[in-house]
């Protein structure tokens, strides 16, 4: 079996499926810290920085961005995303979060890409699922 003649480093960017690009990047901006850097408003689209990554915004919502509308009404395109975050105490995080009346969904224990931490599952607006993941526990 042959190896890709390439190294994985690591997730360049995800694309969500919003409807209202103004309130999505509100709560982008508001509650996980991303920040617009790009965009791809020729197709409906804008880019948000998330540390090292990109969340791509893709307003179905509008014309241009037609083209991300679910083939099924409240289909989703994804189970969630995973942001590594920096250190944070759940006490800070959990009052974050309740500041901006979002629903925890889940919170524990979790393996990642840079192994065990502590973290939270949340939801966007649009319903896509955020997990917010810290490298250890705090």
């Amino acid at each position: 079996m042959s190896k890709p003649p390439f190294d994985l480093q690591a997730i360049d960017h995800v694309v969500l499926i919003v409807d209202g690009m103004d309130r999505a990047v509100r709560w982008y901006e508001d509650v996980i810290g991303a920040k617009v850097e790009g965009d791809l408003l020729h197709v409906g689209m804008l880019q948000l920085r998330c540390g090292a990554s990109m969340i791509d915004l893709a307003d179905a919502g509008s014309e241009k961005g037609a083209w991300a509308r679910p083939a099924v009404a409240g289909g989703r395109n994804m189970d969630h995303l995973c942001i590594e975050i920096g250190p944070v105490t759940k006490a800070e995080m959990e009052a974050h979060l309740a500041a901006h009346d979002v629903e925890i969904v889940e919170r524990g224990w979790r393996s990642g890409a840079k192994g065990e931490g502590w973290s939270w599952y949340i939801r966007d607006p649009w319903g896509n699922q955020i997990e917010l993941k810290t490298d250890r526990e705090r």
